[in-house]
């Protein structure tokens, strides 16, 4: 299995992390702290790409969240329904919200795009997700085991260029989910 080393920053840095092969950053949500721009997105036109969504569950309907994420991927240039698949992952932290979760991915689904759970590994597994990116911040670069589990953040806050990333190993699954080229508005 191919393994692909990943970053994600709440504010990005001017390059990616030395043998990143995948960014990953925040499109928008009620709880973002940082909604990464057009030009922000350029810097990784070289990597695939992966856009997040942070909803706030309690002022969020999922239905909401799902269509306002799915636009907001389209704007910046992701393409649904791909012969291949096209993620939005959403940040669920710490919480469980089965339910919700649940929903929202019905309607990403519909709306050509597919779903994927990040948390932290002691609690995302109880969304009961089709596919899960989980941190789990070992240190350890090699993948979780568990079939639904296509990513790991393994690194928390590494300094890079002024600011700090996560580091995360994903599998060819999510590789092949991300973005390619560009963002464009």
């Amino acid at each position: 299995m191919t393994l692909h080393k990943a970053f994600d920053a709440a504010y990005p840095p001017l390059s990616a992390p030395i043998g990143c092969s995948v960014a990953i950053g925040y499109i928008g949500g009620k709880r973002a702290t940082n909604v990464w721009d057009l030009a922000e997105w350029k810097r990784f036109a070289l990597l695939r790409q992966i856009p997040m969504w942070v909803p706030d569950f309690t002022l969020e309907k999922p239905a909401d969240a799902a269509v306002n994420a799915c636009d907001a991927a389209r704007a910046l240039g992701w393409a649904p329904d791909q012969l291949s698949h096209r993620i939005i992952v959403f940040d669920l932290e710490t919480s469980i919200e089965r339910e919700w979760y649940a929903q929202c991915a019905y309607t990403v689904a519909h709306e050509g795009f597919q779903a994927m759970a990040y948390g932290s590994l002691s609690t995302v597994l109880e969304n009961a997700a089709s596919d899960v990116f989980a941190a789990a911040w070992d240190g350890s670069a090699a993948l979780l085991p568990g079939q639904a589990i296509h990513g790991h953040q393994w690194a928390a806050d590494v300094p890079w260029q002024g600011t700090t990333v996560d580091l995360s190993t994903c599998d060819e699954w999510m590789w092949d989910g991300a973005g390619r080229g560009p963002r464009h508005g």
